[in-house]
C-alpha cells in the first residue's frame, strides 16, 4: 500500500514537472516570437521611412523641374512679346520717316478735319453796341483773292458760309472809322468781336503769328526726329528680348524693355505687348543669373 502511494506521488511529481516544462517552453517560445515580431516591425518601419523620404525627394525634384520649366516658358514668352512689340515700333518709325509732312502739320493743328467752315462774327462800337453797315471783305492771303464781301446787319453781325480752312484776312471798313484788317485761320467758331474806333487809320490784327512756325520744314524735322527715336527705341527693345532669352541680367533687361515702350508700335499695341512681357519677366525673374538662377 505504501508502495502504491509512493508510486502515485512520483508520477504526480513527474507530471507536474512536465507541465511546468511545457509552460516554460511555451513562455520562451512566446517571448521569442514577440522579439522576432518586434525586430521585424523595427525593420519594416525603418524601410518605410526611407521609402517615404525617397518619395518626397523625388516629388520635390519633380516639382522643382516643373517650376523651372514653367518659368523658362514664361521667360521665352516674355522675350517673344517684347520682340514683337519692338519690331512693330521699328515698323511704325519707318512709316513715320516715309510719311507726308502735311499730315503731320494737320495732326498738330487745332483746325480739325473740316474741309470748310462758316466764318461769322460781330462788329462793335466802343460802347459795346453792334455797329451796322460795316463793309466786311474776306480775302485769301495765299492767292490774294477776294472770297466774299458783305455788310453787318442792324445788330452788327456778319456771316460767310462754307469757307475753306486756310489763312484769311477780314477787312472791316466804315466811313469815319479806322479800317481793321484781321488775319486769322477759321476754326468753325465765331471770331473774336471787332471793335471799330473813330479815325482814318488802318489797324492790323494778326492772330496767327504764334502758329506761323509750323511749316513744311518744321514738320519734316519733327517727323524725322520722332521716326528716328521710334526706330532706336525699337532696337533697344530687340536687345531687351535677347537679354530675356539669355537670362543673365534681370534689371538691365527690364530697363531696356522700359525704354522700348517709347517705340509706339501701332500707337498702343506694341507698347502693350512689351509691357505684358515685362510683367512675365517679373514672374520668372528667379531664372536670371543675377537674381536666383544657377
Amino acid at each position: 500500500m505504501v508502495a502504491d502511494e509512493s508510486e502515485i506521488e512520483s508520477r504526480r511529481e513527474a507530471l507536474k514537472a512536465r507541465v511546468q516544462a511545457q509552460i516554460e517552453a511555451s513562455r520562451q517560445a512566446k517571448e521569442e516570437r514577440k522579439k522576432i515580431a518586434e525586430d521585424e516591425l523595427v525593420v519594416d518601419e525603418s524601410d518605410l521611412n526611407a521609402a517615404i523620404e525617397e518619395a518626397n525627394e523625388e516629388f520635390n525634384a519633380h516639382m522643382a523641374s516643373l517650376n523651372k520649366a514653367n518659368a523658362s516658358q514664361l521667360r521665352t514668352l516674355a522675350a517673344s512679346l517684347i520682340l514683337v512689340g519692338s519690331i512693330l515700333g521699328m515698323a511704325s518709325g519707318g512709316l513715320i520717316l516715309q510719311g507726308n509732312p502735311a499730315e503731320l502739320i494737320n495732326s498738330f493743328s487745332v483746325l480739325g478735319n473740316d474741309e470748310t467752315v462758316d466764318v461769322s462774327g460781330i462788329a462793335l462800337e466802343t460802347d459795346g453796341n453792334g455797329l451796322s453797315g460795316v463793309e466786311v471783305e474776306l480775302l485769301s492771303i495765299e492767292n490774294n483773292e477776294v472770297i466774299g464781301i458783305t455788310t453787318t446787319d442792324e445788330n452788327g453781325y456778319f456771316w460767310f458760309k462754307s469757307i475753306d480752312v486756310l489763312e484769311l484776312q477780314l477787312t472791316f471798313s466804315l466811313e469815319d472809322y479806322n479800317t481793321v484788317e484781321r488775319i486769322f485761320i477759321p476754326d468753325g467758331a465765331q471770331i473774336r468781336p471787332v471793335t471799330m474806333h473813330l479815325g482814318n487809320e488802318t489797324v492790323v490784327e494778326n492772330e496767327i503769328k504764334s502758329s506761323e512756325g509750323w511749316n513744311s520744314e518744321d514738320a519734316v524735322a519733327l517727323s524725322t526726329t520722332v521716326g528716328v527715336l521710334t526706330v532706336l527705341t525699337g532696337l533697344v527693345g530687340v536687345q531687351a528680348a535677347v537679354g530675356a532669352r539669355r537670362a543673365k541680367r534681370y534689371r538691365r533687361t527690364q530697363y531696356l524693355a522700359g525704354i522700348a515702350l517709347f517705340s509706339r508700335g501701332l500707337i498702343l499695341f506694341g507698347p502693350t505687348l512689351i509691357l505684358a512681357g515685362m510683367v512675365l519677366l517679373i514672374i520668372s525673374k528667379d531664372q536670371f543669373e543675377d537674381v536666383g538662377g544657377e
